[in-house]
């Protein structure tokens, strides 16, 4: 999804990552403006551009987020509504959602 990988700043250690979003979401997330609003179902996905990092994802059920984060190796180190997750990604303009950064 992302055309390149790119440093991550939300996710700490910055790390050179992939962004991957599910089939019915990839037209609302590569529009996205302020008032974006993904479907159910949907699933976004931050990964380690190396695999030496940990990796976000999100999932939209009932209309609420799940957050997961996993290690190097795909294993599940938390779930759910994480509220370090949760706390961040509710300053997102669009549907609890950050976009690509922006080309200069």
């Amino acid at each position: 999804m992302s055309p390149t990988p790119f440093i991550s700043r939300g996710h700490q250690p910055e790390q050179l990552v992939d962004v991957r979003v599910s089939e019915a979401a990839r037209a609302s997330f590569t529009a996205l403006v302020s008032d974006t609003v993904f479907p159910n179902g949907t699933l976004l996905a931050e990964l380690s551009h190396n695999g030496s990092g940990n990796g976000y994802v999100m999932r939209k059920h009932g209309d609420v987020w799940s957050y997961f984060e996993l290690d190097a190796q795909g294993a599940l180190l938390s779930s759910g509504a994480t509220p370090l997750c949760a706390g961040c990604h509710a300053q997102a303009a669009s549907d609890s959602v950050f976009g690509l950064p922006r080309m200069p």
